[in-house]
Order: structure tokens, then C-alpha cells, then sequence
């Protein structure tokens, strides 16, 4: 008797357990088929969201080989579809601000000549220029996790960096998982490379200051590091832009990829293969900067950036260690008593805090400008 008992439990736990897994596959299905339909692909001709791996083309490739390894990587494919839901957010805040209108804006200008959409960028200056007037330049990387995003996301605050009187380069680049960070490192370059041989055409005086904000930081500090030695952009693989910034600005740099904590499991596949490739000993801040020579840093961030905060202060004492001068402001609360969130000088470059963190990050490139002694 005791024995058909426990046959009935045993029964009845393996239809237990059955039903359990069932509805964990259920739900994991679910989930896939939801991310699946968030993040289809739309044409590039169409109305379409900048997010990796989301747009195609019926004449240009947009997937290269790099990315074909982490493609359908879960934690990339759920970060498409987390990353499509920040655009939602990105554009209601873009909604309720109102950025100048004094400014001559250029859009769409190809960068290289391929049809790709994110091989664009933008130029804006201040109207009211004088034919002889010119204005130092700022170049700016946006940031979005190398996954999103493109020149559109940072369009405000760069209209208020030339509102402020320079002539701004708002550029795109192409995004992961169509491809890794080295080739979106590439995109850098060749842009700085078109800027270097067309800034002629705009009202600049030579100066540049190279900005970005959270990965666009990473890929500002690196980008000045390749400007500045043949051997890593021989290892690399990028073109030589031939810039040399007067400053940096980095705002919440998401900089170390394979050391940088629990964020590290999702930063090192930004990088693809990373283990087999030549740059694999340079995904880290501090594993490249000897390698190069940067101009004086200024660095932002704030109390309520969980996620750039411990490693922007991390680059600021590597660069003060190295001898690099640099400068770090990092905010507390607004005037509401709210902690600043991630790359909030970018998000609201209008509200008061914002406009203090711009207006420092400005006043210490005005005081590094090399050129035409301005």
C-alpha cells in the first residue's frame, strides 16, 4: 500500500515538474517571439529605428562579418529590444525642449559615399558669421551602448554646442550587431578624416575639441589615441584623420570593456570575437593609453550615474597618474534635489545643470585652444 503511495507522488511530482517546465518554455518562447517582432528590421527608405541590427537595405550591406558571431547572442538580442524602448524616452524628452533656431544647419552629409545611413553627419554654426569669422570646432561621438543611436539622439545638445559659438560635427556610426566596435572605431576615423580635409568650407579656426557621452566617450578618448599612433591604427585598422584635438571632453565614459565589472558581460561583446582578435589587449583605457599621446581631458559625470560613474572616475585618476592634464566634474543633484542621471548634461543640455556642466567643459577647452592663438 505504502508502495502505490509513493508511486502516486512520484506521478504526480513528474506532472508537476512537467507542467512547471512547460510553462518556462512557454514564457521563454513568448519572450522570443516578442523580441523577435520589437526588433524586425525595417528599410532603410523608410521610417526606421537606430537601433543594431534593425534596418536593411535593398542596395546596401548592412551586416558585416564582424558582428555575425554575437548576432544572436541573447544578451545582445535583448539589448536591442531594451535599447528600442530608450528611443521612446529619448524622443519624449526631445519633445518638451526647445533647442535654438539662430543656427545654419548641414544634414546629411556623407562622410563616405556608400549609401549606408549611419555613414552621415551633420554640421552646425552659428548664423551671423562674417565671411572672415571663424570659431573653434567641436566633433561629437554620441553615445548608446554601441547598440543604438545615431548623429539624431545628440542633435540638441549639439545645436546648443554651436549656439554657444563653435562649429559643431554631429557624426553617426554604425551600430552592433551589424558591426563590432573596431569597425565602429573605422567609421571615427574616416570621419575625422572627412572633416580634416573639408573643414576648410566652414567657419573653423583649427581648433577641435573631440567629445562623446557614455560609449561615444569610450570611442572619443580612443579615437584620439589612434589619431596619435601609426601603430594602433595599424592594429586597428583605421585611417589616419589626421586631427590633432586641443581637448577632450568625455561625459560618463564607458571605457574599460573587459574590466569593468559586472557591466564587463555586456561590454566585451561589443567587441565580437574579442579573444582572437588584435585588439584584444587594448579594450581596456588603461591598457591603450600608453600607447598614445592625448590632449588635456575634461571629464563629467554625476551622483546618479550608475552606470559610467565609478569609471569615469577611474579614467581620471589613470590620466592624472599618466601625467595627462585633466579636469573632472562630477554633480550631485539639480535644483530639485533629483540625483543627475547618466549623461544628463546631454539628455537636458538646457536645463540649469546642464547648461554648468556645458558651460565648464567649454571654459577648459577656451583655455587649451593651440591655434591662431585664440
Amino acid at each position: 500500500m505504502e508502495n502505490v503511495k509513493e508511486k502516486k507522488k512520484l506521478t504526480k511530482g513528474k506532472k508537476a515538474l512537467i507542467i512547471v517546465l512547460c510553462i518556462i518554455l512557454a514564457i521563454a518562447l513568448a519572450a522570443v517571439i516578442f523580441i523577435n517582432i520589437v526588433t524586425r528590421p525595417s528599410l532603410d527608405t523608410e521610417p526606421h529605428h537606430p537601433v543594431g541590427g534593425m534596418v536593411y537595405s535593398e542596395t546596401v550591406e548592412y551586416k558585416s562579418e564582424s558582428g555575425k558571431c554575437i548576432r544572436h547572442n541573447p544578451v545582445v538580442r535583448l539589448m536591442q529590444m531594451v535599447w528600442r524602448f530608450c528611443e521612446d524616452g529619448d524622443n519624449a524628452k526631445h519633445a518638451v525642449q526647445t533647442p535654438p533656431s539662430d543656427i545654419v544647419k548641414e544634414k546629411d552629409i556623407p562622410y563616405i559615399d556608400d549609401g549606408n545611413i549611419y555613414h552621415l553627419l551633420d554640421v552646425y554654426y552659428p548664423e551671423g558669421l562674417s565671411e572672415n569669422d571663424e570659431v573653434p570646432a567641436i566633433i561629437d561621438i554620441h553615445g548608446g551602448g554601441w547598440i543604438y543611436g545615431d548623429k539624431n539622439l545628440n542633435e540638441y545638445y549639439c545645436l546648443e554646442l554651436a549656439h554657444k559659438g563653435y562649429v559643431v560635427f554631429n557624426i553617426s556610426y554604425r551600430l552592433v550587431p551589424d558591426v563590432t566596435v573596431n569597425e565602429q572605431l573605422q567609421d571615427c576615423a574616416a570621419a575625422l578624416e572627412w572633416i580634416n580635409k573639408n573643414m576648410e568650407k566652414y567657419p573653423c579656426d583649427g581648433n577641435v575639441l573631440l567629445t562623446g557621452d557614455s560609449a561615444g566617450g569610450q570611442m572619443a578618448v580612443y579615437s584620439a589615441a589612434l589619431l596619435s599612433s601609426p601603430e594602433l591604427r595599424e592594429t586597428f585598422g583605421v585611417v589616419d584623420g589626421k586631427i590633432k584635438p586641443a581637448a577632450l571632453l568625455l561625459t560618463s565614459p564607458v571605457s574599460y570593456s573587459k574590466d569593468g565589472g559586472a557591466f564587463s558581460v555586456y561590454t566585451k561583446l561589443m567587441w565580437g570575437d574579442y579573444k582572437n582578435k588584435p585588439t584584444y589587449d587594448y579594450m581596456d583605457l588603461n591598457e591603450i593609453v600608453d600607447k598614445a599621446e592625448l590632449p588635456p581631458v575634461y571629464l563629467i559625470t554625476s551622483e546618479g550615474d550608475s552606470l559610467a560613474r565609478e569609471q569615469t572616475h577611474r579614467a581620471y585618476e589613470l590620466f592624472k597618474e599618466k601625467g595627462i592634464e585633466c579636469e573632472m566634474k562630477d554633480f550631485g543633484n539639480d535644483e530639485n534635489g533629483n540625483a543627475l542621471p547618466h549623461v544628463f548634461s546631454v539628455l537636458d543640455p538646457f536645463c540649469k545643470s546642464g547648461q554648468e556642466a556645458i558651460d565648464g567643459a567649454l571654459e577648459f577647452y577656451n583655455n587649451h585652444l593651440w591655434q591662431n592663438n585664440v
